[in-house]
């Protein structure tokens, strides 16, 4: 049975280039350009075209006001180490008034609850400070004393460490099986892959649970509505814009143990030194194909497309499922010291988490697990960039810019 698909018309403009010398393909018409080089980022507000990390620190306030969406960024192209986008030459912002507004909506999701907070931030922004100021209302409430985090590769997650998780469970002859994972991202929403329904409806999110077998008493199991929000541009023989939105029938009793996690909104890569993890409940045991009963995590390194790019070329399905190589919207990581942590099967639709301050358990969600060629192989885990993707989201569950 194949899900309901339901999206948002968009116009994304990527700029696609193989470091093999593959052709530039850019739905926002920029040709190929060199740094330096004159360049329109929208209609009065022009640009210069520069690295993406000389131009991260003035196009990311625009970005996370909702001044621009990450989509309509144009790139220049690539250079030698990096992507070369169109820059703005104006700092945000002085001229304009107020984000802009998608008003083309298809999906009609149930807000979550409102609260009054401030208008100048986009949803994602706002919606994480909401949820950080609750998770140390219920701290100094004493609902539970400070998580110690101690997990490295593969160890089992503590509970309440990583309160945003949630095993998919599929229907299966009488019985639940748990094949996907996700993240809980606001009172009603789950995110996860597209690639998770290709053939199945799930049935309920699990929460509240490191155990999705020996169940403590804060897990709740919520049944999860029909119509599943998949991106209207995915398709199943690709490895694009896999991402997808549940919407759950009713909102989780919130606690230390089940509470929405933080999207990531930097568009760029955080440095290789970044301190990411991936999460859930998948195959241990790639002999056996035995699945965790139990929540485990592992660290892994940011891989820089160039280099993602490079070894995703030696693999000869590439051409089938990444037409245009590994681009902006996809991120890659990998265990580059130990060569054996991994994501993998059972573990899609999972969160690969940027740990932000782990004193005090701040995090976000930077990718969504997707695929790769086998799992903990000499190729990088290949993730949905989830800023990316700020925008499809946003209007699915924050409709309004209601947070």
């Amino acid at each position: 049975m194949s899900a309901r698909r339901r999206g948002l018309s968009s116009s994304l403009a990527s700029c696609h280039l193989l470091l093999c010398g593959l052709i530039l393909c850019a739905v926002s018409h920029l040709e190929a350009r060199e740094e330096g080089d004159a360049c329109m980022v929208k209609e009065n507000l022009p640009g210069v075209c520069q690295t993406s990390s000389k131009c991260e620190p003035r196009i990311d306030k625009y970005i996370k006001t909702g001044k621009l969406t990450v989509d309509k960024v144009p790139s220049c192209g690539l250079g030698p180490y990096e992507e070369i986008v169109c820059c703005p030459t104006i700092d945000c912002c002085e001229d304009d008034k107020g984000p802009e507004t998608t008003t083309i909506r298809t999906i009609q999701a149930t807000p979550t609850t409102r609260v009054d907070v401030s208008e100048q931030e986009r949803p994602a922004v706002r919606a994480c400070r909401l949820f950080e100021e609750l998770q140390k209302e219920r701290q100094r409430e004493g609902q539970k004393e400070a998580l110690t985090l101690h997990i490295l590769d593969g160890i089992p997650v503590e509970p309440g460490v990583y309160p945003h998780m949630a095993a998919i469970a599929f229907s299966n002859f009488g019985t639940f099986v748990y094949r996907c994972g996700g993240s809980l991202i606001s009172n009603r929403h789950v995110l996860t892959a597209a690639h998770c329904f290709n053939e199945d409806l799930p049935v309920h999110a699990r929460l509240g649970t490191v155990d999705i077998e020996q169940l403590g008493e804060f897990y709740q199991d919520i049944a999860i509505k029909e119509n599943i929000a998949i991106h209207p541009e995915y398709v199943s023989t690709s490895k694009y814009n896999d991402i997808a939105i549940l919407e759950l029938v009713e909102e989780p009793r919130l606690s230390l143990y089940i509470s929405p996690a933080c999207l990531e909104t930097n568009l760029f890569d955080p440095p290789e030194t970044a301190q990411l993890f991936v999460a859930g409940w998948g195959t241990m045991n790639q002999t056996t194909r035995r699945q965790s009963k139990i929540l485990l995590r592992a660290p892994l390194n940011t891989v820089p497309l160039d280099q993602c790019n490079v070894s995703f070329s030696q693999q000869p399905n590439t051409k089938r499922f990444l037409k245009d190589g590994v681009i902006g919207s996809l991120f890659c990581a990998a265990d580059r010291k130990f060569k054996k942590a991994d994501a993998c099967q059972g573990d899609s639709g999972g969160p690969l988490i940027l740990e932000r301050d782990i004193v005090n358990n701040k995090y976000s969600i930077v990718g969504i697990i997707s695929s790769g060629f086998g799992c903990a192989t000499k190729t990088p885990g290949l993730y949905t960039r989830v800023a990316s993707y700020l925008g499809f989201i946003e209007q699915i569950v924050w409709p309004n810019n209601v947070v």
